[in-house]
């Protein structure tokens, strides 16, 4: 309990620190670079095998540690570029939907307990999460432009956790999981690294000192959300299927709680109601 407990808070607070990246007009692209820096030197400091010795080249879930990086560096790509063109509150929409895809791969992949208690509660999940953010204000309508960014943020970000389930189910063990996520977020430090790189080089812009301050922050939250993540996934007993939806139902009900204290943003009567209904879910997956 105490790692999805972990798993949840860390989580939060990297959706409001984004909150307080977009109010404070921090640059994204040199937060999320510095972000994977910081994660990368927590996760040497933690790991067992080091880098530089050439062991974690050797292991068996080291080329999925690069697929991992990459589709970590892709996620936050697109979530930056769905919350410009859309707003945030499609993004929103796409990133917590997207637990039906690790939910579905689960009955299919890890034999997850299917019953009608289980998917009526995973689809009430579904329904509290589009609801959270249909009842936010200014929500732009989707059907009347081209939506392929939110979707292609949708898949990526289903993908994202449900690769993490499934390395973790075929490949980790207790001492391998900061090693893991080290080289994960090591491939995902070079890919962005690079990009901001040719930002410097080519556009000639500078990265302020607020914006790595801002990623160094996030780096120690982004560590400590996968990091719990991973060893509440590896809890025996525990079905991901039942996992997932009650993580990010979780952290709608506490981000929402958050950006009420900490920005004093109103919660209106539908958002309410899909925290009610997302605690009626949460319930529902775990019975």
């Amino acid at each position: 309990m105490i790692f999805l407990t972990f798993a949840i808070i860390f989580s939060t607070i990297n959706h409001l620190l984004f909150k307080a990246f977009a109010r404070f007009n921090i640059d994204l692209l040199t937060a999320i670079v510095f972000n994977y820096f910081v994660c990368v030197i927590i996760g040497y400091g933690t790991s067992v095998e080091k880098l530089f010795q050439g062991s974690i080249f050797t292991q068996n879930w080291y080329i999925f540690s690069i697929i991992q990086g990459a589709l970590f560096a892709v996620s936050f790509f697109l979530m930056g570029r769905t919350t410009k063109k859309y707003g945030v509150a499609v993004t929103s929409l796409a990133t917590r939907l997207a637990v039906a895809i690790p939910v579905v791969a689960a009955f299919f992949l890890y034999n997850d307990i299917i019953s009608v208690t289980k998917i009526t509660g995973v689809l009430i999940a579904l329904f509290a999460l589009y609801l959270s953010c249909a009842g936010q204000e200014n929500t732009p309508s989707v059907s009347k432009t081209k939506a392929f960014l939110p979707v292609f943020l949708f898949i990526s970000f289903g993908m994202h956790s449900t690769f993490i389930k499934f390395v973790q189910e075929n490949f980790l063990g207790s001492t391998s999981y900061s090693t893991y996520i080290m080289s994960s977020f090591l491939a995902a430090l070079i890919l962005s690294g690079s990009i901001l790189l040719w930002r410097v080089i080519m556009k000639k812009c500078i990265c302020q000192w607020r914006d790595v301050a801002a990623g160094i922050i996030l780096g120690c939250a982004n560590y400590g959300a996968i990091y719990f993540l991973i060893r509440a996934l590896s809890v025996p007993g525990w079905e991901s299927s039942q996992l997932f939806p009650t993580i990010s139902i979780s952290i709608v009900i506490l981000s929402s709680l958050g950006a009420r204290i900490f920005f004093r943003e109103q919660i209106s009567r539908k958002i309410l109601l899909s925290l009610v209904i997302g605690i009626g879910a949460i319930v529902l997956v775990n019975m």
